[in-house]
């Protein structure tokens, strides 16, 4: 069963008859707009990632983008809500990384998933995964590298990269 971490909320539907609904959605589904609607202001959140194993890293949060749409009135728009991804079980590997949240044209990506904890005796880990926001890099590697953050690139961005680590043997 898919979690529902990401979401679209708060979509403004103003209409030419200066009546305003604020809707909130947690789950896939396809929201009609009122007629007379041109224009929604939308925030659009993905699912955050899992974490990785051991003295993993921690998962990147899911996108947010918050902007205006143009849309028409009386249409159906299928909505998408990315779900979090798993933490990891093991090394190597990173968590799973969260899943993209869609409305309309806005797309904002899943988190990065962190990275696992590599085995003792100096072990260079992978690093944290790119997303919405970068997963954290391993508390148990040689300076491991968080993932990259606003992977797509969108402007304003969508989230940050991943924290860095450093030695801890």
């Amino acid at each position: 069963m898919a979690k529902s971490n990401g979401g679209i909320i708060g979509a403004l539907n103003p209409t030419s008859f200066g009546k305003c609904t604020v809707t909130s959605v947690t789950g896939s589904t396809t929201l009609t707009t009122q007629t007379g609607t041109r224009l929604v202001q939308t925030a659009v959140v993905a699912g955050g990632a899992g974490g990785g194993y051991g003295i993993g890293g921690g998962g990147g949060a899911g996108g947010f983008r918050c902007t205006c749409a143009s849309v028409c009135g009386a249409t159906p728009y299928p909505i998408t809500v990315g779900a979090g991804g798993a933490g990891s079980t093991g090394f190597p590997g990173r968590g799973t990384a969260g899943n993209s949240s869609i409305f309309s044209s806005i797309t904002s990506a899943g988190g990065g998933g962190g990275e696992s904890q590599p085995p003792s005796g100096g072990s260079p880990g992978i690093g944290g995964g790119t997303g919405g926001s970068g997963g954290g890099a391993s508390g148990n590697t040689l300076a491991g590298q968080g993932g990259t953050g606003n992977t797509p690139p969108v402007s304003p961005p969508q989230g940050n990269t991943g924290g860095n680590s450093s030695p801890t043997y």
